[in-house]
């Protein structure tokens, strides 16, 4: 056998591929059945995922985004560049006009200029600013991972997740703690995929919850991936702590120098104030290309203390 071996390399691999292309091809064959998806554990759907996320250290992309919620609709184009994990720049202007903003994000410093005429000004801060005004753990990375498709706070060593099938897709669902589990009223595994997650106890309990709980121990992360390509289609966080819910729809892969990024994403913000819609679509994407990053602030802005 060992001659076998050695006169044979192929063989070495040939197992390998084997069960790389079977599974790749089984849940393409069943979905072309009209069969459920193999069911499979939570570190085998990210391990494939982690092969299609996005990765490039120079980006530069050119997008239609549109802002709404119930009273109010806004439309702009925007011109993007990243240094990977160091630099967002943005300018923004309306579909037809000149620039009115122009934004710069560095991995603890939030800088912007407003242009628009009779409110001219300018903001220096620290992402903790924002971070306390918004009551939101927004930081560097999850802009960065949003506009690039990939998964957000997504984090295999803190968190553990359940897997199911829904449909065409793989969901991976946050294992609860047990200050969660009395809010919910249910457990993880009960959860149906479009369920949508609210408070279950009296409001007296609630509070008392509150008080023992970080914001943290109140937030149900779910992450759907397609069951084919093991790209990530849609995440969804219930933020029980603030009553509101975080959701990022991917859609449109398309190719580019051997990676797909989303064409098309949708982030849909809920309160009990209502929902607010923030969707984007890439029209020019490339990477590889080293870029400036101006910002320079003309002597006449006024600066303002808060975004």
């Amino acid at each position: 056998m060992k001659k076998l071996i050695s006169r044979n390399p192929l063989l070495l691999i040939l197992p390998l591929l084997l069960l790389v292309l079977a599974s790749g091809c089984s849940n393409e064959r069943r979905l072309a059945q009209g069969k459920p998806l193999k069911n499979r554990s939570s570190g085998a759907i990210l391990n494939r995922y982690y092969k299609t996320e996005f990765d490039a250290d120079w980006i530069g992309m050119k997008i239609s985004a549109e802002l709404k919620d119930a009273e109010t609709k806004q439309s702009f184009k925007a011109n993007i560049r990243i240094r990977r994990d160091s630099v967002i720049w943005m300018s923004i202007s309306p579909l037809l006009g000149v620039e009115v903003a122009r934004v710069m994000i560095t991995p603890d410093s939030l800088k912007y200029i407003s242009k628009v005429p009779n409110d001219k000004h300018y903001f220096v801060g620290s992402i903790e600013e924002i971070v306390n005004i918004t009551k939101t753990e927004i930081s560097f990375e999850m802009l960065q991972s949003i506009l690039l498709g990939n998964a957000v706070d997504l984090d295999e060593q803190q968190d553990k997740f359940i897997s199911k099938v829904d449909e065409q897709d793989y969901l991976l669902i946050s294992k609860y703690n047990r200050k969660l589990k009395k809010v919910v009223g249910v457990d993880e595994r009960d959860i149906n995929p479009d369920d949508s997650l609210e408070i279950e106890t009296t409001d007296k309990k609630y509070r008392r919850i509150l008080r023992k709980a970080d914001e943290e121990d109140l937030m149900i992360k779910r992450y759907w991936f397609d069951g084919y390509t093991y790209q990530l289609s849609k995440t969804v966080f219930d933020d029980l702590y603030y009553q509101r819910s975080l959701t990022i729809e991917h859609s449109k892969y398309k190719e580019h120098d051997g990676q797909y990024y989303p064409e098309l994403t949708i982030l849909t913000l809920g309160s009990i104030d209502g929902n607010t819609e923030f969707n984007y679509e890439i029209n020019r994407l490339k990477t590889n290309k080293e870029y400036d990053f101006p910002f320079d602030i003309p002597d006449s802005f006024e600066r303002k203390l808060t975004p």
